[in-house]
């Protein structure tokens, strides 16, 4: 089991005037040092002006307090039998094959405390992390879990995720669901289907497919897809949850 924490770059950093203190909230999270920070880029990571290299130096002001790691070394990571025991800093991931190299990473417990530092609040691994359970350090709490309903719906997406959502089975599955929870007084949300895909077990490369499917549905766009569930799937779904709880 991974602790998860995060926080959203404007958030830590408050137009230059909060770094010191939020770094300090940080540091009191993760416990004492060395750190180990993950960068998805060691070419940007070594430049004058990183963004990643200058967030390490507020969490760990000496050199012998971090060690810094390219974020593609988890790979190495996940397959090990040992999990890092060592608190993990990932900095600003945002390509699909890192986050969900993270989100493996995680899901095998090869890591036991993991903090990330998140560039943009609508960035999908944010929405990833709250799906999941972490803690925003900014506000010191975790979104409440998914509703059971849905996340039985999302569940049948990550059954199709492995041919993709964006086409055939998939985006049936996809677009009935939707359509039918929306009908049935579920708001037509991204963020809220997309935080319960993930924690249900959705990889990144098909929550950006869920993405784009919501917008065009949002716009208006009427998807011609084949029926993949009853007409009642929404009472089937209640069901199944009300039974696995």
């Amino acid at each position: 089991m991974t602790d998860l924490a995060y926080m959203v770059r404007e958030d830590w950093g408050q137009r230059g005037t909060a770094m010191s203190q939020q770094s300090a909230v940080i540091r009191e999270w993760l416990g004492g040092p060395p750190y180990v920070f993950a960068t998805p880029d060691r070419g940007k990571y070594q430049s004058d002006n990183s963004a990643d290299r200058e967030f390490v130096k507020y969490i760990a002001h000496a050199a012998d307090e971090r060690r810094v790691i390219d974020l593609s070394d988890l790979d190495e990571l996940r397959n090990s039998d040992k999990p890092l025991t060592r608190p993990l800093i990932v900095l600003h991931p945002y390509k699909e094959q890192d986050c969900d190299l993270l989100r493996e990473t995680v899901t095998v417990g090869s890591v036991t405390r993991l903090f990330v530092i998140v560039w943009s609040p609508r960035d999908l691994v944010r929405i990833w992390l709250d799906g999941v359970g972490a803690v925003n350090l900014h506000t010191q709490a975790a979104l409440a879990v998914p509703d059971a309903v849905q996340f039985e719906a999302a569940m049948c997406w990550v059954d199709e995720q492995y041919n993709g959502l964006s086409s055939g089975n998939g985006k049936a599955a996809v677009v009935q669901i939707l359509r039918a929870f929306t009908a049935a007084g579920y708001p037509l949300d991204a963020d809220t289907w997309l935080r319960t895909f993930f924690a249900a077990g959705g990889e990144f490369h098909e929550a950006a497919k869920i993405a784009k499917l919501i917008k065009e549905m949002q716009g208006g766009t009427q998807h011609r897809v084949k029926p993949r569930y009853r007409n009642d799937i929404v009472d089937v779904l209640r069901e199944r949850a009300s039974e696995r709880t």
